[in-house]
């Protein structure tokens, strides 16, 4: 473990052009009952906790409760996942204005505490405390509040109606966000939080933290540029920077995200939705980049990159973190990105 998380840490400091980390599938990922999600989690860990140093994994566990993790601190009954669905929540908010009424349940009925018990208990039956640990499905601001909201149509009017409402609620949901993470941490131990559940990289030494921004592809630059990226940047000066999650279409965003001053350690961009080589083409080797997803005229992510081979975006610092169940594609990706390194 220890060559793996330098491996992460060289990386991260520049010191090598790319990684490739092969992870165990948490498929205890919002498991309905918690006994299984806690044996089940340490099953797959052990397999983390022997894996060679070559895949660069740190064993942690990925506590995922759904998408609603952050929205329910607000309030509103949690629906479990049934027929192969996702865990939803019901909303609590019919306008704009229901959003200032609302209350923040104590950090000690959330998930972030949930969390923080399960760890507990899986270091216990584990043996050790060199476990690292995920937030709870981070969610950022204006995520949030449209899930606390029965028809989120709603969110995007007040922006333009009641801004002083919308950004009153973005700046009360950023300021617990970061009460929330900060005490989280702190209960887990100096650099033990490692990212959020997606995607699986590792934040290590407690710097920087993952979150998801899955509401810029509903928004256009502008109303992205005030009533987001303002409580973004607040949240990334907190935590020592972001890497940022959004699995859509979001190129129009990149030229604010690069101007913004926030401190963005990484990108996930999802292909064909947003290709790499916008990220690169206005970040450069600033930022980290996962690339997830193949092209349509491709049958998988290793030929889609290859197809790049000689062009300035193949420099880009690519973390890519594939399966271990998925040998033929691990090593597939081993050989492309020493290619793409070598030019």
């Amino acid at each position: 473990m220890s060559t793996a998380l330098q491996n992460i840490r060289d990386f991260l400091n520049h010191k090598a052009p790319h990684l490739l980390s092969v992870h165990h599938d948490p498929k205890y990922r919002q498991c309905p009952d918690p006994r299984r999600m806690v044996e089940w989690a340490c099953e797959i860990l052990r397999k983390d906790m022997e894996a060679p140093a070559s895949d660069n994994v740190l064993p942690s566990f990925f506590p995922d409760y759904g998408t609603v993790s952050m929205p329910a601190i607000y309030g509103g009954e949690v629906i479990p996942a049934r027929d192969g669905g996702g865990i939803h929540i019901k909303p609590v908010a019919r306008e704009a204005g229901d959003l200032l009424g609302l209350a923040p349940r104590p950090f000690a009925e959330t998930d972030f505490q949930r969390a923080l018990d399960m760890h507990g208990e899986i270091c216990k039956r584990l043996g050790t405390d060199e476990i690292y640990l995920r937030t709870p499905d981070l969610q950022g601001p204006l995520n949030t509040l449209a899930l606390l909201f029965e028809n989120q149509a709603e969110l995007m009017i007040a922006m333009y109606e009641q801004p002083g409402v919308v950004h009153e609620a973005a700046r009360r949901v950023t300021d617990l966000t970061i009460e929330y993470v900060t005490r989280f941490r702190d209960a887990a131990g100096p650099g033990k939080v490692i990212g959020n559940i997606w995607p699986y990289i590792a934040l290590v030494d407690g710097k920087g933290i993952g979150i998801t921004q899955d509401y810029m592809p509903l928004l256009g630059p502008e109303l992205y540029a005030e009533f987001e990226l303002p409580y973004l940047k607040r949240i990334a000066d907190a935590f020592g920077g972001v890497f940022i999650h959004c699995c859509g279409f979001y190129g129009w965003h990149i030229p604010n995200l690069a101007s913004s001053g926030v401190e963005i350690i990484g990108m996930e961009c999802s292909n064909p939705h947003t290709p790499f080589s916008e990220l690169y083409d206005a970040f450069g080797q600033r930022i980290v980049i996962l690339c997830g997803g193949g092209s349509r005229e491709f049958p998988g992510l290793p030929d889609y990159l290859r197809s790049h081979k000689g062009r300035p975006c193949a420099k880009a610092r690519f973390w890519l973190c594939p399966c271990k169940e998925n040998a033929a594609e691990v090593d597939s990706l081993r050989r492309v990105l020493d290619e793409l390194a070598e030019g």
